[in-house]
């Protein structure tokens, strides 16, 4: 596989919004431990409204399917990561712009843009426990795979480890945002429960691209 189409990015997202809802309650446990508990429900209910809103999404381009998917997903559970996570999906979607497919030179500078716009949003910076600590790690790795002249399902599973090993080192991160914010020292020992949302979605893309 070589590209990814815009059939490619709806399958995607209709795989996210299937599976995505199953681990609700595993979120929810591991957001209790940094803040109010909410992420499981507001993954699984952002998750259904972009699989509810890909029927009038057939037929745009990638980068359209994108950024209002993310636009469906903070409407429908409208929270801080509902903001976060519609922000990262807006700014990859924008970063490609009109084009008809995904090429995996793409993915890095899509995931940095998403990262800059997570930042911009909410005045993050990297290794202060957040998402951010998942994206850029897996943009240096698909870069590393572009340049190695990978193809996209083996860059894909890269980008996944990648996230994996990423998440881990949340765990020894002093949280700075939000009510885990309000922890500081406390949160220490528990990884980042946005950064696991992430990680997930990334090893759904992973299979999502080995199966095209």
């Amino acid at each position: 596989m070589g590209k990814l189409t815009a059939a490619d990015v709806i399958a995607f997202l209709r795989l996210l919004a299937e599976e995505m809802p199953g681990y609700k309650d595993e979120l929810r446990d591991l957001d209790a431990q940094m803040g109010d508990g909410d992420l499981g429900i507001t993954v699984s209910i952002g998750m259904k409204a972009i699989g509810d809103g890909l029927a009038d999404l057939e037929g745009e381009e990638p980068g359209v399917i994108l950024a209002r998917s993310g636009m469906n997903f903070n409407r429908a559970a409208a929270s801080t990561f509902g903001a976060i996570f519609a922000t990262a999906l807006m700014s990859a979607g924008k970063h490609i712009g009109g084009r008809d497919e995904i090429a995996l030179d793409d993915l890095p500078g899509m995931i940095e843009a998403a990262a800059a716009g997570v930042s911009a949003r909410g005045g993050a910076r990297p290794g202060e426990k957040t998402i951010l600590d998942v994206l850029l790690p897996m943009a240096e790795a698909l870069k590393r795979e572009a340049e190695g002249g990978s193809n996209l399902p083996d860059a894909a599973r890269r980008a996944h480890e990648a996230c994996v090993a990423a998440l881990e080192r949340t765990k020894e991160m002093e949280a700075q945002h939000g009510r885990g914010g309000w922890l500081k020292e406390k949160s220490i020992g528990v990884p980042d429960p946005g950064s696991t949302a992430i990680c997930l979605m990334v090893e759904c893309f992973a299979r999502s691209v080995a199966g095209s």
